[in-house]
């Protein structure tokens, strides 16, 4: 396992010698930015030359996290417990006052702990989290202004670049500092996500491939064929790249067996859709149905659902059923749906029955509330989400306020001939 620490340099070098310590076989690559912000310069590096991140703060973590898609494991050192400690120790060695104290990125709840089985009572303690405090210029100015007006005597801080902009100014200000036993216990948790995500992604995936052409006449036999030799090669090259195994089923059917790390990926998802551009160029339509499982069996089947799924479509959409039986799809569209296929919940149930709509149509309709953050539907857009006619969405729609579960809240005023459309208010 390599393991990129992302953080400044003081705290990156303290967290990559105490790892050595501990295993000094460990492989470990430091990438040091002092400022938050610029720790997203260097976080694509970090996840194609390493297995897993270790950022040196939650501050660093956060950060990242909230402007990039993280795909490797990873983990903080936090600057609870033993960090305050620390700090309040070296503040007490300095003969300092501990009255008054402002501190950053610790939560509120865990300084007080602290505090109160140290027996210190503070009068004024000025706690301010990362998450109320965006960046470092921020958590200087907010030190400043409390220490000039008066109101806080020393200050504590974990962010490096704040810790030495205050302490060249010749403020009162400690180090928050990764400790061992906080490192450690990242250390143990990153192992686990690692242990964790290799497993899952070691799960067995399967696709099977259905291609089809609407020229099923005599004539057209002999260069189906030709063209089919030349589909052949489009999908074996794709195999190749994902490192599968490809077995042709029937006349028309390709399964194809992998690992969940190489199907389970945005990357994986664009190499199907051009796939299927490429085939659809040289004259077949090709459906794809992705599944996950902890057995092939399981994952043949999954796959088997969501084919089913892509041919109902009637739009050559990708679809994939997850070992939890979770139908995820059209993959890479803008109106991708999570939805499960399990039909446990005794509401959903009772829906089912007052409306007469099946479970899958009534949990999709959920997921769709959920992605677009409403639930209001006129015919036309229920039917382009849900891949239907408008006449079959008016239907459902009927259906749900028939039964109470809906209402018709406004109409929609037409600017051109025809009549208004309802904007109906789904209720569940």
């Amino acid at each position: 396992m390599i393991i990129g620490i992302i953080g400044p340099l003081f705290s990156s070098t303290k967290i990559k010698d105490c790892l050595k310590e501990i295993d000094p076989h460990m492989e470990i690559k430091i990438y040091i930015r002092e400022k938050v912000e610029d720790t997203l310069e260097v976080i694509a590096d970090c996840e194609n030359e390493c297995d897993t991140i270790l950022f040196t703060g939650c501050a660093v973590s956060e950060y990242v996290k909230e402007h990039y898609d993280i795909k490797k494991p990873y983990d903080f050192v936090s600057r609870g417990g033993t960090s305050i400690v620390k700090a309040l120790w070296e503040i007490k060695l300095d003969n300092a006052n501990f009255d008054k104290i402002s501190i950053d990125v610790i939560e509120n709840e865990v300084l007080e702990d602290i505090i109160k089985d140290f027996s210190i009572e503070p009068t004024n303690l000025y706690s301010n989290p990362f998450s109320e405090q965006r960046n470092e210029n921020q958590a200087i100015q907010w030190h400043k202004d409390l220490y000039n007006q008066g109101k806080t005597d020393v200050m504590i801080t974990g962010f490096s670049d704040v810790y030495s902009e205050l302490k060249k100014e010749g403020y009162p200000v400690y180090r928050l500092e990764p400790t061992i036993p906080l490192i450690k216990v990242a250390y143990k948790q990153l192992k686990s996500k690692y242990a964790l995500n290799k497993a899952q992604y070691s799960q067995i995936a399967v696709e099977i491939l259905s291609f089809s052409d609407n020229k099923n006449d005599i004539e057209y036999y002999y260069s189906n064929m030709i063209k089919k030799s030349d589909m052949d090669k489009f999908i074996i090259n794709y195999v190749r790249s994902i490192q599968g195994s490809l077995f042709p089923f029937g006349r028309n059917e390709y399964i194809v067996f992998a690992n969940k790390g190489a199907i389970y990926d945005k990357e994986n998802y664009n190499k199907l859709l051009e796939l299927s551009k490429d085939i659809k160029n040289i004259g077949f339509y090709l459906n794809i149905g992705l599944g996950i499982g902890t057995t092939s069996y399981q994952a043949e089947t999954n796959a088997r659902k969501a084919l089913i799924k892509s041919i109902d479509s009637k739009s050559s959409h990708i679809y994939m059923v997850d070992e939890n039986d979770t139908m995820i799809g059209p993959l890479g569209e803008e109106k991708e749906l999570n939805y499960s296929l399990k039909v446990s919940d005794e509401k959903l149930i009772q829906i089912s029955e007052a409306t007469g709509l099946s479970c899958e149509s009534i949990v999709k309709i959920m997921a769709l509330n959920e992605t677009r953050k409403s639930n209001i539907y006129d015919s036309k857009e229920l039917a382009d989400l849900l891949d239907l006619s408008e006449r079959s969405a008016r239907r459902i729609l009927q259906k749900i306020i028939s039964c109470d579960l809906g209402r018709v809240i406004a109409k929609e005023t037409s600017h051109g001939k025809g009549r208004p459309k309802n904007l109906t208010e789904i209720l569940f």
